[in-house]
C-alpha cells in the first residue's frame, strides 16, 4: 500500500487513505491497499446476478448481488467524502458530482444509443414497448420511480421486458450520489469554527504588506470532529434500520414494486456501507489493533458464508427477503468488505483476489450495464442451449462488450480525453444522441400488416375453416344485427380489438368485457412465469361465484345473441382451496370441468349461444434454464381444450367449441404470424390487432349464423347506452405490432 495521508484530530489520525474521485457504485477505484479484494466482491456480485437471470439452480437469491454493490458503493463514497472533509474541512460538491458524471455517463449513453440502433435495425431482437419513456428515465436516473409508476414487476417479465429495465439500480445509486454528499457535509460541518491567518509579504524596495490568506485554518478540536463522526455513524445506522422497516411495511407478504424499486426502501444497503465507512474512520486506531484485525478476519469469512447462503437459498418469492432479508444481505456484504479492507491477509481477502476476479471487478460497471440486453438477445428460446453453456456464453459476450467499452470510451474520458469545456458539452450531446437513437427506433414498424378484402375473403396462408361448427348453415341474404358479448381474460380482450374492426361492416355489434387476469378457474394466487400474484377482479374476491355474478349482470343487461369465451388462465399453476394445483392433476381437472359447466349455464341463461374458443398455443419465452414455462406447455393447452369439448358435448344445445388453434396454431404449434399477417404480440401470448382481424375473417360468419335465431326473436337490434371501449386502455402497453 502506498503511503497514505494521515488526517484526523489535532494529533491522532482518523482515516488513512489516498483515494481518487472515481469511486462508484459498481466499479469504484479507490486507491486503497488490497483493492483486489473489493474488485473480487464486485466480480462475484455481477456473476451472481447473471446466474440468477440465467436460472442456475444454485443462485435463486443471486439478485442480492445488487445489494452487495450498494453496500460497497455506500462504503467507498462515504470514505471518499470523509477523507476530503478531514483533509480540507469541506467537501467540494461540484468536483464530486462532475467526477461522478465523467465516470458514469459515457458508458450509459453508449448503452442507450446502442439499444436504439438495435431496435431500429433488428426490432424483433429487443422488441419492447414504451422504450422512449424507459430511455428518458434511464438518462435522467429516475428509472426506478418510472418502473413503480408503470407497475413494472421486476420478477414478472411476460410483456416484453425493456432492455433498460436493470438501470433502476443505477438510478438509486445516482440519487444517493446527489443527496448523500449534502447530508455528509451538513453533518460533518456542524459547529465548525475557522479563522483567517495573516501573512506578511516582503515587497520590492523593502516595504511590507500584510495579507489575509485565502486558506482557512481549522480551529475545530479533535473531540468535536469525533462527535460529528459519531453523529454520521448513528445517522447511517438508524437510517439503514428505518429503510429496512419501511420495506417490511411496504411488502408484508413479499414482493411489491414499491418496495423493490423505491430509493427509500433500498437505501438500507447504501447506508450500511456508509455506516461501515464512518465507523472505520471514527475508530481508526482501534481498527489497526491485532484483535480487531482478527475479528475482521472472522467477520470476512462469515460474510462470505452468509452471502453464499442467501444467494443459494432465499428466492425472490420469500417473504423473509422483504422482511429483513435485504438487511441481512447488506450486513453480510458489509462483513465481506470489512474483511477485504481490514484483514487483507485473511482467507476472505485472499479468496477474493484469486484471478480473474480482480480483472473482472475492474470492469464490473460495464458488465452490469450490458448484461441485461445481452441476456435478452441471447435468450434460451433462441439458442436452445443448456443452462451452463448459456451462462458461460452470456458472461463471455458481456465481458467482451464491457472490456471494449472500458478501453475505448470510459478510461480515455476518465483520464482527460475531453478538455474541460468539451466535457461540459459532451454530457448534453451524449444524452441527445442516446435519446435520438431511441426516438429513431420507434419510427421503424415491427412487422405490421394491414388486412384487406371483404369479410370472409381468403388471404395468403389462411387456415382451413374450423370444423367444430361445420354443421352451422352459411349466412343467406341480409341479416339482422347480431350482438356478441366477449368474456374471459386478456386473451379475448385483445382478440376483440381486431374483431371490432370488422364487426360494423358485418352487421355485428361487439361488446368487449375481457378482464385481464380473470378466467373461470382463477380465484386465489396464480403463478405467471416465476412470479406469484393475485388474479384480477372480480376473480380476486373471496366469493368463488363473484365472476359468475358479474357475468350474469352482463347477460341480463346486454341480452346478447352470442357469447364468446376465451382465456389463458386455466394453464397457470393456481391455488385452489389453499393448495397449488395445475391442469393435468385429477382434482384440478374436475374443478376445471365444473367451472366450465357453471359458466356456460350462466352465459346462456337468456338464450344466447355460448361459444368456447379453444386456447391457442403460447410462447412467452423460455425459462432462465432454457426450458418451457409450464403454462406454455402444449399438453396443458390440449387438456384445457379437451375439457371444453367434454363440457360442450355433455350440455349440447347451444354450447359450441370453436377450434381457434386450427386458425392460429397451424402444425399444432405456436405461430406468431401466418404468411404476411402478424397474429400475436411479441410477448407470445396476446393477439395483435391484425391477428384479431384475421381471426374475425374466419369467425364472424359463424357468429352471424349462430346468433340469427336469437337476434330475430329478442327485442331490439342493438345495445342501448354506453358500452366499454372496443380497445381496452391497456392494449397500447402491450408489445404488439
Amino acid at each position: 500500500m502506498g503511503r497514505g495521508v494521515g488526517v484526523g484530530g489535532s494529533a491522532g489520525g482518523i482515516l488513512r487513505l489516498s483515494m481518487s474521485t472515481d469511486a462508484n457504485a459498481l466499479d469504484g477505484r479507490p486507491r486503497l491497499g488490497h483493492i483486489g479484494g473489493l474488485d473480487g466482491i464486485r466480480a462475484l456480485s455481477v456473476l451472481a446476478i447473471i446466474a440468477f437471470h440465467t436460472g442456475l439452480s444454485w443462485a435463486p437469491g443471486g439478485f442480492y448481488g445488487v445489494d452487495t454493490f450498494f453496500v460497497l458503493s455506500g462504503y467507498l463514497i462515504t470514505s471518499l467524502l470523509v477523507t476530503e472533509w478531514a483533509a480540507s474541512g469541506t467537501i467540494k460538491l461540484t468536483r464530486f458530482w462532475a467526477g461522478r458524471a465523467r465516470r458514469l455517463l459515457p458508458a450509459l449513453f453508449l448503452l442507450v444509443a446502442t439499444v436504439g440502433v438495435v431496435l431500429a435495425a433488428v426490432p424483433r431482437l429487443l422488441a419492447t414497448t414504451n422504450i422512449i419513456g424507459d430511455a428518458l428515465s434511464t438518462v435522467f436516473y429516475a428509472s426506478n420511480w418510472y418502473s413503480i409508476h408503470n407497475g413494472v414487476a421486476y420478477f414478472s417479465l411476460a410483456s416484453g421486458p425493456s432492455p433498460l429495465l436493470h438501470t433502476w439500480s443505477l438510478a438509486i445509486e445516482e440519487q444517493f450520489y446527489l443527496v448523500w454528499p449534502l447530508v455528509v457535509l451538513a453533518v460533518l460541518g456542524l459547529g465548525a469554527r475557522r479563522r483567517l491567518r495573516g501573512e506578511t509579504v516582503q515587497m520590492l524596495g523593502g516595504g511590507r504588506i500584510s495579507l489575509l490568506a485565502s486558506r482557512a485554518t481549522d480551529r475545530d478540536p479533535g473531540w468535536a470532529r469525533r462527535r460529528r463522526l459519531h453523529l454520521l455513524f448513528l445517522l447511517s445506522s438508524f437510517g439503514a434500520l428505518g429503510s429496512a422497516l419501511l420495506m417490511a411495511f411496504l411488502a408484508p407478504d413479499g414482493y411489491t414494486d414499491r418496495a423493490y424499486y423505491g430509493t427509500d426502501s433500498r437505501a438500507q444497503a447504501l447506508l450500511v456501507g456508509a455506516a461501515l465507512a464512518s465507523g472505520l474512520a471514527l475508530w481508526k486506531k482501534e481498527s489497526e489493533r491485532p484483535r480487531f484485525v482478527q475479528l475482521a478476519t472472522v467477520l470476512g469469512v462469515l460474510g462470505i458464508l452468509g452471502t453464499a447462503v442467501l444467494w443459494a437459498n432465499v428466492p425472490k418469492a420469500s417473504t423473509f427477503a422483504f422482511s429483513g432479508g435485504f438487511l441481512v444481505a447488506s450486513l453480510a456484504a458489509a462483513m465481506l468488505v470489512l474483511g477485504a479492507v481490514s484483514a487483507p491477509k485473511g482467507p476472505a481477502a485472499r479468496l477474493l483476489e484469486i484471478a480473474p476476479l480482480p480483472s473482472l471487478g475492474r470492469i464490473s460497471y460495464g458488465v452490469y450495464l450490458w448484461y441485461w440486453p445481452v441476456l435478452l438477445v441471447m435468450s434460451g428460446s433462441r439458442l436452445h442451449w443448456g443452462v451452463y453453456p448459456l451462462f458461460a456464453a452470456r458472461v463471455a459476450v458481456t465481458v467482451s462488450v464491457a472490456a471494449l467499452s472500458a478501453r475505448y470510451i470510459e478510461v480515455p474520458i476518465r483520464r482527460g480525453a475531453l478538455s474541460e469545456w468539451r466535457s461540459w458539452v459532451a454530457g448534453p450531446v451524449g444524452a441527445a444522441v442516446a435519446i435520438g437513437a431511441i426516438c429513431a427506433s420507434t419510427l421503424v414498424p415491427v412487422g405490421a400488416t394491414v388486412l384487406g378484402g371483404p369479410l370472409g375473403s381468403t388471404q395468403p396462408g389462411t387456415a382451413p375453416q374450423p370444423t367444430a361448427l361445420s354443421t352451422v348453415p352459411p349466412v343467406v341474404g341480409p341479416a339482422k344485427r347480431v350482438k356478441v358479448l366477449l368474456v374471459g381474460d386478456s386473451i379475448v380482450a385483445t382478440l376483440g380489438v381486431g374483431l371490432a374492426q370488422l364487426a360494423a361492416n358485418a352487421n355485428v355489434q361487439i361488446v368487449n368485457e375481457g378482464i385481464p387476469g380473470c378466467s373461470v378457474t382463477e380465484q386465489q394466487e396464480i403463478r405467471v412465469l416465476f412470479y406469484d400474484l393475485p388474479p384480477g377482479p372480480p376473480c380476486n374476491s373471496s366469493n368463488p361465484d363473484a365472476l359468475f355474478n358479474q357475468w350474469r349482470k352482463w347477460v341480463d343487461a346486454y341480452n346478447p345473441d352470442v357469447v364468446l369465451y376465451a382465456a389463458r388462465g386455466e394453464t397457470f399453476d393456481q391455488k385452489v382451496n389453499g393448495h397449488w394445483q395445475s391442469i393435468g392433476q385429477a382434482s384440478f381437472d374436475r374443478y376445471l370441468e365444473s367451472r366450465y359447466r357453471q359458466g356456460a349455464e350462466v352465459l346462456g341463461s337468456r338464450g344466447a349461444t355460448v361459444v368456447l374458443l379453444t386456447s391457442p398455443y403460447y410462447s412467452s419465452g423460455s425459462m432462465p434454464s432454457g426450458g418451457i414455462w409450464p403454462e406454455d406447455q402444449t399438453s396443458r393447452v390440449d387438456i384445457d381444450n379437451s375439457t371444453m369439448r367434454t363440457v360442450a358435448d355433455s350440455i349440447g344445445g347451444r354450447v359450441f367449441v370453436y377450434d381457434l388453434n386450427l386458425v392460429v396454431s397451424l402444425g399444432h404449434q405456436y405461430a406468431g404470424s401466418i404468411g404476411p399477417v402478424s397474429l400475436r404480440c411479441t410477448d407470445g401470448v396476446h393477439f395483435s390487432q391484425s391477428g384479431g382481424s384475421y381471426v374475425g375473417l374466419q369467425l364472424l360468419p359463424d357468429m352471424i349464423a349462430l346468433g340469427q335465431a336469437h337476434a330475430t326473436t329478442s327485442p331490439g337490434g342493438a345495445w342501448a347506452g354506453p358500452l366499454p371501449p372496443p380497445t381496452p386502455t391497456w392494449f397500447a402497453d402491450l408489445p404488439c405490432p
